[in-house]
C-alpha cells in the first residue's frame, strides 16, 4: 500500500495562537498550607516551545504546497490541509485533506487521510469503484503521522535546521503573528542522520556531491515555527534542466484541541481483504526527460 505522499526522482521516496503559560494559584491571604503553582517559564528557543506544546498534548493546523519544479516552471503540486495533534513526543494523530493540481498530463486528485492509533485510514473518489458496497475507507495498519518531506515539526530535524542559521531579521506578521525570519541552508545528509524518511530519500539520490536546501523558517514571539520554506534540489544524468521540490508549509492555531477519530467501523475496509490493489492516490506518476516521480 502507497500510503504517503512523496516524490521521487529515480528512486526517490517522497506542517495562531501564542502558547499561554498556566495561571499561578494563588493563596488567599492567611490561608494556611496553601500550594502555589509555578508558570511555566517561557521557551528559551523554538526546539523548546516545540517541546511544551508535545507537554500539552495540543495540536496545530496545518497548510502546506508543495510544488515539483522544472526550470521554474510547476510539473505538478499538492496541497494539503487538516489538523495535528501532539502526543507527549510529537505529533501522533492527523486529519489532512491532500489535493493535486497536474499540469494536463497528470489528473487532479483528493486523498482524505487520517492517522491515529496506529492505523492509516484512506479516501478517494478513485477508490469508490473498487470498494465493497457501503464501504468508503481504507484500513492500513501502521503509518508516521507525518506527511511532509522535512517537518519541522520533529524536535531534531527543527534543531538541525536551526543550527545552520546564516542570518536573522523582522519576518513581519504571518497569520496575524509578528515573526523574525531566519534563513539558512542545511546539507541533506546532515537532516538524514535526524530523519529515517529523509535518510531514504538521500540514499536514493545517490549524490556523490552535498546536496544543500535553502530555507527560511518565520518564528513568532513565543518561539514556534509560523512558515517554512525549502527548496530540495533533484540531480539525474538523464535530466535536462533544474528540477526542484519547493515546499511552503503554514502552521496556525498553535494550542488548539484537535480531535481526531478513527471513520466509522461500519465504513472501513482493511487493505488485507480487498480483492484488487489499488490505485496511487493522487496519481504522481509522469515522465520528465528519464526521470519519474512518483508517490509511494
Amino acid at each position: 500500500m502507497r500510503r504517503w505522499i512523496a516524490l521521487t526522482a529515480t528512486a526517490m521516496v517522497a506542517p495562531a495562537l501564542a502558547m499561554a503559560a498556566p495561571a499561578a494559584a494563588h493563596a488567599a491571604p492567611g490561608t494556611a498550607n496553601a500550594t502555589l503553582t509555578a508558570p511555566q517559564a517561557a521557551p528559551g528557543n523554538p526546539v523548546e516551545a516545540l517541546r511544551q506544546q508535545f507537554a500539552k498534548k495540543s495540536g496545530v493546523r496545518l497548510d502546506e504546497l508543495t510544488r515539483m519544479r522544472l526550470d521554474g516552471e510547476d510539473l505538478l503540486k499538492y496541497r494539503q490541509v487538516g489538523n495535528l495533534r501532539f502526543g507527549k513526543s510529537g505529533v501522533d494523530a492527523l486529519d489532512v485533506k491532500i489535493v493535486l493540481k497536474g499540469d494536463g498530463k497528470v489528473p487532479d486528485s483528493t486523498l482524505r487521510t487520517i492517522v491515529i492509533d496506529g492505523k492509516t485510514y484512506l479516501r478517494s473518489a478513485l477508490y469508490d469503484d473498487l470498494l465493497p458496497a457501503g464501504r468508503s475507507w481504507v484500513r492500513a495498519e501502521g503509518g508516521t503521522p507525518t506527511l511532509s518531506t522535512i517537518d519541522v515539526l520533529q524536535p531534531k530535524v527543527l534543531k538541525t535546521i536551526l543550527a545552520s542559521t546564516k542570518s536573522k531579521s523582522p519576518g513581519g506578521k504571518v497569520g496575524g503573528a509578528r515573526t523574525t525570519l531566519l534563513r539558512g541552508s542545511v546539507t541533506l545528509a546532515n537532516l538524514a542522520k535526524v530523519s529515517p524518511s529523509l535518510a531514504s530519500l538521500a540514499k536514493s539520490l545517490k549524490s556523490k556531491k552535498p546536496v544543500a536546501l535553502p530555507w527560511k523558517l518565520w518564528i513568532g514571539g513565543d518561539q514556534l515555527p509560523r512558515r517554512f520554506q525549502s527548496s530540495l534540489p533533484i540531480s539525474a544524468s538523464s535530466l535536462t534542466g533544474k528540477l526542484t521540490i519547493d515546499t511552503d508549509s503554514r502552521y496556525t492555531s498553535w494550542g488548539k484541541k484537535v480531535v481526531i477519530t478513527a471513520p466509522p467501523a461500519t465504513e472501513v475496509v482493511d487493505e488485507e481483504d480487498l480483492q484488487t490493489d489499488l490505485p496511487v492516490t493522487p496519481d504522481l506518476t509522469f515522465p520528465v526527460t528519464g526521470l519519474t516521480a512518483r508517490q509511494h
